[in-house]
């Protein structure tokens, strides 16, 4: 009898499983899920070997992609330097004093050596500078060319202890020698004892000798030592200019010239 009812049971099952996966949408999703399984998995089988041969291509293309990107990046950043460098020359040709000539350099090397405060220029004698040239920045006094060649030239900074600029005390019009002192150091010199020199006083070129234009900046003074024995006094300097960041600066001929 049991094997009677045996057919009848399975129809009876198969029909519930049905109308299972009709009328229960959840249960139906997922019985088609199961059922399009295979075909979805022989679809990206045949689907990743027709991409194969394409591959070493797609690599090439994406190398070259990269390559593109970073070009532009390099010419973004040139192109913003280039601007940058353009406004800074326009800056330092705004200070030009009225009946001069000026031009504008870029520095492209720095001494390593200690004892030697000096600095190489992109420009020399084919770009119009002459030895003794005034070197400036958008600040101040940077120093004077003592070595030119035809494309280049040699600056002596401030600091650089042969450095000797006659100067002048902005606030008191007291005078003295400003002498480079190495490692970003300057001193005022030759002061007398009871000079009226101050810490935070301004110090300006003298306009003595004719090589510096009177009234340029040249720094602030600092510390001030005066010796009774000796009657002299000295200060130290911070020189105005940015000596150490220099990058574009403005030249200028020899007041004399």
């Amino acid at each position: 009898m049991f094997a009677r009812h045996l057919p009848r049971a399975r129809l009876v099952s198969a029909v519930l499983v049905g109308a299972a996966l009709i009328f229960l949408d959840p249960l139906r999703q997922s019985a088609l899920t199961v059922l399009r399984l295979p075909f979805l998995i022989a679809k990206t089988g045949v689907a990743v070997l027709i991409s194969l041969p394409q591959l070493p291509s797609l690599a090439r293309q994406n190398d070259a992609l990269r390559a593109e990107l970073l070009q532009r990046q390099v010419e973004d950043a040139q192109a913003r330097e280039g601007l940058r460098h353009a406004q800074q020359a326009g800056r330092l040709l705004e200070t030009v004093p009225p009946g001069r000539r000026g031009l504008v350099a870029l520095v492209i090397g720095r001494s390593t050596i200690p004892t030697q405060q000096t600095v190489l220029l992109d420009h020399g004698e084919r770009q119009g500078l002459s030895r003794e040239s005034v070197i400036l920045d958008a600040a101040g006094l940077v120093g004077r060319v003592t070595e030119l060649h035809a494309a280049t030239a040699l600056v002596t900074l401030l600091t650089d202890p042969e450095s000797r600029v006659a100067a002048l005390v902005e606030r008191s019009r007291e005078t003295g020698l400003l002498v480079g002192r190495g490692r970003g150091r300057c001193e005022l010199l030759y002061l007398d004892v009871d000079a009226d020199v101050q810490e935070g006083d301004r110090v300006v070129t003298a306009g003595l000798g004719g090589q510096f234009p009177k009234g340029m900046p040249l720094g602030t003074v600092g510390q001030v030592v005066r010796d009774e024995q000796v009657g002299a006094a000295w200060a130290s300097v911070a020189p105005a200019a940015r000596l150490g960041r220099l990058e574009e600066v403005l030249c200028l001929p020899p007041d004399s010239s």
